[in-house]
């Protein structure tokens, strides 16, 4: 598993972005020289091929402040069409103090840019690290899939090996939910609930992980609480025999049961419920509420059923 690479995402994401502030650093005038951080740009500017984003965002915020007037106002026009909300308005020639409120609007319009920039980035990485502890819980979960399945298998038990593939297929259904709903997140500004991914979202991504492995987990333990639901005719009580015969598998094996070993009970009648059995197990933990809600209706049902007998203990006394 590679390691997040800040430095070569630089080149590889922003080497237009690193060439066009280091340009503008080398179009400042040789007056320039003379004014603070001058000597800092430049050892920032004539290192770009290892630049951090960190670096790039504050050689961007000295150039502006270095920019005669002419060029500032040419740097202001192209800040006024980015996309990022902005609460101030570009100063007009006709202020008392024009270059210096100019530079001090460009300065706060590009520090929101970047602000904007840098959740951006902070969320690119809080997702590539969430994808890759996913992938290896998904990773280890297949091969303890195989190890358990193969052996059942060899045991005979073939009703364990197919425990240990529908639990797998579980924890992928999980894994592609999970996967789903970061790939669908968006950003925002952290005063703007309505516009994508707020700040807060990205640490809830950070402090959340473990949540989200067991989320995996858990779609592997549901997938195999569905199969037993299906196998011991209980959601016969849930659900209609239409619906029970057009959608869900049957399970019983062939008629010599002796062959099928240990619990053999559980395997398939025919492959197409083989095929059936497969697409509910994915099912079951790619939909973290179904197996929850059918155990909801279960329990209600029983709970009614025991209201509803009379008290043989009350009417004997």
């Amino acid at each position: 598993m590679r390691r997040y690479r800040p430095f070569a995402q630089v080149r590889a994401v922003g080497g237009p972005y690193v060439d066009q502030v280091v340009s503008e650093f080398h179009a400042l005038p040789p007056e320039a020289a003379a004014l603070p951080r001058y000597e800092e740009a430049r050892r920032v500017a004539d290192n770009k091929a290892h630049i951090d984003w960190q670096q790039l965002f504050t050689l961007e915020l000295w150039v502006l402040q270095m920019m005669p007037l002419p060029q500032l106002e040419a740097r202001a026009a192209s800040l006024i069409q980015w996309s990022v909300p902005t609460t101030s308005e570009c100063p007009k020639p006709s202020h008392a103090d024009y270059e210096a409120a100019l530079r001090g609007w460009a300065v706060n319009r590009l520090t929101e840019c970047q602000w904007a920039f840098r959740k951006s980035l902070l969320r690119e990485q809080e997702s590539w690290r969430l994808r890759r502890r996913m992938n290896e819980t998904l990773l280890v979960v297949s091969v303890l899939a195989v190890i358990f399945g193969t052996a059942a298998a060899l045991l005979g038990w073939n009703g364990l090996a197919l425990v240990a593939g529908v639990a797998w297929l579980g924890v992928a259904g999980g894994y592609a939910s999970v996967s789903r709903r970061v790939q669908m997140a968006g950003l925002k500004r952290p005063a703007a609930p309505h516009e994508g991914m707020a700040l807060g979202d990205l640490c809830a991504l950070d402090v959340g992980q473990d949540s989200i492995v067991q989320g995996m987990l858990l779609g592997g333990l549901f997938a195999v609480i569905g199969m037993f639901i299906l196998a011991s005719g209980l959601i016969d009580t849930v659900f209609s025999p239409a619906l029970i015969g057009a959608l869900l598998p049957h399970f019983g094996g062939p008629a010599d049961m002796a062959e099928q070993g240990y619990l053999g009970w559980l395997a398939p009648t025919v492959s197409k419920d083989v095929a059936r059995l497969a697409v509910w197990s994915f099912l079951f933990g790619f939909t973290e509420r179904l197996i929850p809600d059918v155990l909801d209706r279960f329990s209600g049902r029983f709970m009614q059923a025991t209201k509803d007998k009379p008290d043989t203990r009350r009417k004997s006394s």
